[in-house]
């Protein structure tokens, strides 16, 4: 029991007394962690474990020695839903007693005077804390925290009997409040971490005092308390809190080995003084951390037994934790996380999407990355990290990274990839999925985090505009395709066979080109947009197309009777709005034989071809399929000699030809 009797003294603190970690830092609003964070910062609940229980005590060393030590609280906390948390703490500990002590004299029946004494016994605790944490996908994490005070008053009256006899008696008062506290933590930079506390913004009383106790009413102080940390110096933290009442904290915390650490703080109060000074150290053992603290006050006046003043009057409180009477104390802080083996050794600071997915092309995806995370070593030894993604409805199990190395604190960036199954073929229209991107060292089991992200995927007819993916669109082995090619041929069958067979290939595609153009209308598109291409089977359904659909359903239609082709990309610099793509197939026919299929070799190109024989390839304006074979040749003639002979274009680069690979 603690005896005060009061006078003038001001002062409001904001700190807690309820983690070692927290004691010996001083500063622990950015990063706190654990069910302490009930205190500092509730923000901090989202750093729980699976299943967190926590226990401290204290001794204090003092004139208020302790003994061997007070229970000071027991909580636990629990992670759920992977990025919420909850705990509930209970603090018979957390109390602040006083005693006023008065006397008053009286004579009795004999002339004799007699002195009677009286005391009233104020009692402050905080017995139960609750709070709840929400950590976002961006890293942001808020937390609100509830705390319930009680005030207990016994109040020693003295009264005379019917014999005149002074006889003592008790009256007992109680009143009950809530105080509400909201947090927030953030990542500023790879290596800075902010926390912000507004401390009871919000007070419920269940029962008031009497009031003829008003002056004795618990009334806790609006405070604003904000933090910075920094990491960026190997195996070190430094911190340092500041709050609305001009109080300051600064910390340090050194990790020389994985199962260790060292921590030192300094308390000033208003910049004028040194209030206090921590020191403490963590010692880790999976499952089990134990953090011892000192708090030592180099001012012990107003921390001893007796202070005199009307404290009431003139003091202030932010909590009954660590006030103007707080002595020199010995804290213990142990700390178990039940459900899980290992503690977490690489953090995902941040996800970014590189583009949507486009259905078509979805195969490039293992071997462009889809994406990049931001991973970030919290050990304090180099590690080996691999990120994996995942789509569960488009795919059948995640797609793996190589493995990277990264050194104590570093923070690197790990392209990702995905290797989508069949089922993407059937988005239909744009949708929104949600993909999760995990982190995984190696020897671990289990991943050490994991970020939710949003995965914008495209229907199958849309197209990403590259020239490169337009291939994905093009399909010979379509059974219908192959069926359309077979009949178109069959008819000329007698026609074929009398043919010279150096020049063969060229007849079939022409054969095809016309059948193709009876059965199609090019259609212009209003919107002249590339984000759009039909497949050849739904170009043939609809019996028309834009270019593009023209395009990949003539490439597709030579490709399934075994004819090279190549798509023709031009870029105009001074008008890129105009560009423009065709084909180029190769017709088999060696350049001495030019003349069997046109004395003019302005109309065709002499290349290799995928055996690295030079054979002659016809350029085709398929827009011009209503015109039939002969006028899509000379128009993809013209252009291809304009451009690639005339100006250059594909020395220039804004000409390429891009060989489709016979293995579509």
């Amino acid at each position: 029991m603690l005896v005060f009797v009061f006078t003038d003294y001001h002062n409001t603190y904001a700190q807690h007394l309820s983690s070692a970690r927290g004691i010996a830092l001083g500063a622990f609003s950015s990063f706190a962690g654990s069910i302490g964070s009930l205190d500092w910062n509730p923000a901090g609940l989202s750093s729980l474990g699976n299943l967190e229980i926590n226990v401290s005590n204290f001794t204090s060393t003092g004139n208020q020695s302790s003994g061997i030590g007070v229970f000071n609280s027991i909580g636990i906390g629990k992670k759920f839903l992977d990025n919420q948390a909850a705990a509930v703490q209970y603090s018979p500990g957390k109390k602040l007693d006083f005693v006023l002590s008065s006397s008053f004299s009286i004579f009795d029946t004999a002339g004799n005077k007699v002195t009677a004494k009286f005391d009233q016994k104020i009692s402050y605790n905080q017995n139960y804390s609750f709070g709840y944490s929400y950590l976002f996908s961006n890293g942001l994490s808020v937390g609100i925290g509830a705390h319930y005070f009680e005030t207990k008053i016994s109040d020693m009256r003295y009264r005379f009997d019917e014999t005149n006899s002074i006889q003592s008696y008790t009256e007992e008062y109680t009143a009950q409040m809530w105080s509400i506290d909201l947090g927030l933590i953030t990542s500023i930079s790879e290596y800075w971490s902010q926390g912000l506390t507004i401390k009871n913004l919000f007070q419920f009383s269940e029962h008031e005092l009497n009031q003829k106790f008003e002056n004795y009413r618990l009334n806790l102080e609006k405070l604003l308390r904000f933090g910075f940390s920094y990491t960026g110096i190997d195996d070190f933290r430094i911190a340092l809190d500041g709050d609305s009442k001009y109080n300051f904290q600064f910390g340090t915390e050194w990790t020389p080995d994985s199962w260790l650490q060292l921590r030192s703080g300094i308390y000033n109060s208003k910049w004028k003084s040194i209030d206090a000074v921590g020191f403490g150290l963590g010692i880790i053992y999976n499952p089990v951390r134990i953090d011892i603290a000192y708090l030592k006050f180099p001012h012990s006046e107003n921390r001893t037994n007796t202070i005199t003043g009307d404290v009431f009057k003139s003091n202030s409180f932010v909590d009954i934790d660590y006030t103007a009477f707080t002595a020199d104390r010995l804290s213990l802080t142990a700390t178990i996380n039940l459900w899980q083996t290992r503690e977490s050794l690489a953090r995902i600071e941040y996800v970014e999407m590189l583009g949507e997915v486009f259905t078509a092309s979805h195969q490039v995806y293992a071997f462009r990355p889809i994406g990049k995370a931001r991973v970030k070593n919290i050990s304090s030894k180099s590690i080996q990290a691999k990120v994996s993604f995942f789509v569960e409805e488009l795919m059948t199990v995640p797609t793996d990274t190589k493995s990277y190395t990264v050194s104590p604190n570093e923070v690197i960036e790990i392209p990702f990839f995905a290797v989508f199954n069949e089922l993407i073929s059937a988005v239909k229209k744009f949708s929104i999925f949600d993909g999760t991107v995990f982190v995984s060292v190696e020897t671990a089991a289990d991943y050490d985090d994991k970020y939710q992200t949003r995965v914008l995927v495209r229907s199958k007819n849309d197209w990403d505009g590259d020239p490169m993916s337009l291939r994905y669109f093009i399909t010979p082995n379509d059974p219908e395709i192959i069926k359309f090619t077979r009949d178109a041929l069959s008819i000329q069958k007698l026609f074929l066979d009398s043919s010279n067979i150096a020049i063969l290939d060229f007849l079939k595609s022409k054969i095809i080109f016309n059948v193709f153009a009876e059965k199609l209308l090019y259609v212009r598109d209003p919107m002249t947009s590339k984000d759009f291409v039909q497949y050849p089977s739904e170009t043939l359904s609809l019996h028309g197309g834009d270019c593009d659909d023209l395009t990949v359903s003539y490439a597709s239609l030579l490709m399934s009777i075994g004819i090279s082709v190549a798509l023709v990309d031009v870029v105009p610099p001074d008008q890129p709005d105009k560009a423009h793509i065709y084909l180029i197939f190769d017709s088999g026919v060696t350049p001495e034989n030019g003349d069997m299929i046109s004395s003019n070799p302005k109309k065709y190109i002499i290349r290799k071809n995928e055996k690295g024989k030079e054979t002659i390839w016809i350029p085709v304006e398929t827009t011009f399929v209503s015109k039939g074979f002969d006028e899509a040749w000379v128009e993809g003639a013209q252009q291809y000699y304009e451009n690639a002979e005339l100006h250059s274009a594909i020395e220039r680069g804004w000409l390429r030809i891009i060989d489709l690979p016979s293995g579509i």
